[in-house]
C-alpha cells in the first residue's frame, strides 16, 4: 500500500513541535511548554487516526489508538510543574500500556532467544525495584504493578520481531525499549533525585518512542 503524503507531513510536524518543545521546555518557558506538550501525543493520534481512515479500521490499530488517547491524557497531567499529578498521570500510562499490550499479544509466537529476553528483563527489574523501593515509600507497590505492566508491554512489543526482522516489528521493538528508558529516566526523577532539566531527557526518548508506536498503525497495514 502506498502511504498518503499527509502522513509524511503529520510526521515532519511532529518532529519540529518535538524540538520547539524541547527547547522551550530547556529554557523553562512554562506557559509555551504547556502548549506543545500535549500537541505532540495529539499529532501522534492524528498519524494513528490518519491510518484507520486510509486503510480502515484494525484491531492492532484501535488499541494504539486508545493508548495514545490515554497517553495524551498522562502527559498534560505530568507537565504540569505547580503541582504533582504523577499518581493521577500513572494510572492512565498503566491504561496506555495495556491497551498497547492488548495490540502486540495478537498473533503472538515464541523463540528460544524470548527466554534470554525475559531473564534479562527480570535482572534489570530487580536492580530498579531494589533502587526504587529504597525511596519511593508508600508509592512503592504502584510504582512494582506500573513497572510489571510495562514490561509485559515491552516484552511483547520485542519479540514481535519473532515474525522477522521488518520494517513493523523493529519499530515496535525500538520504540519499547526507548520507552522504557524514558520511563526510567521519570522515575529517577521522581523518587530517587531531582535530574535538572529531566522533562528535556524523559521527552528526548518518550516522544519518538510514541511516534514509532503510531507509525507502527501504518507499517502493519503493508506487512
Amino acid at each position: 500500500m502506498i502511504v498518503p503524503e499527509y502522513l509524511y507531513q503529520l510526521t515532519a510536524a511532529y518532529i519540529i513541535v518535538f524540538m520547539v518543545r524541547e527547547y522551550v521546555a530547556w529554557k523553562g518557558i512554562l506557559l509555551l511548554k504547556y502548549f506543545f506538550t500535549p500537541m505532540i501525543t495529539a499529532l501522534a493520534v492524528f498519524i494513528v487516526l490518519s491510518s484507520l481512515i486510509v486503510y480502515g479500521a484494525d484491531r492492532y490499530s484501535l488499541f494504539v489508538f486508545a493508548s495514545l488517547i490515554a497517553a495524551l491524557i498522562a502527559d498534560t497531567l505530568l507537565m504540569i510543574e505547580e503541582i504533582s499529578l504523577l499518581k493521577n498521570g500513572m494510572v492512565f500510562f498503566i491504561l496506555g500500556h495495556l491497551f498497547y499490550a492488548a495490540a502486540f499479544c495478537y498473533d503472538i509466537t515464541f523463540s528460544a532467544w524470548n527466554s534470554v529476553l525475559l531473564i534479562i528483563l527480570l535482572v534489570v527489574n530487580f536492580i530498579h525495584l531494589r533502587l526504587m523501593k529504597k525511596h519511593s515509600g508508600r508509592m512503592f507497590i504502584p510504582v512494582v504493578f506500573y513497572v510489571i505492566i510495562i514490561d509485559i508491554m515491552g516484552y511483547l512489543a520485542i519479540i514481535k520481531l519473532n515474525s522477522g526482522a521488518g520494517s513493523f516489528g523493529i519499530t515496535v521493538a525500538l520504540a519499547a525499549v526507548l520507552f522504557w528508558t524514558s520511563d526510567f529516566i521519570l522515575s529517577v526523577n521522581a523518587f530517587v533525585k531531582t535530574i535538572p532539566h529531566s522533562t528535556v531527557y524523559t521527552w528526548l526518548f518518550y516522544a519518538p518512542a510514541q511516534l514509532l508506536f503510531a507509525w507502527s498503525a501504518v507499517l502493519i497495514n503493508r506487512i
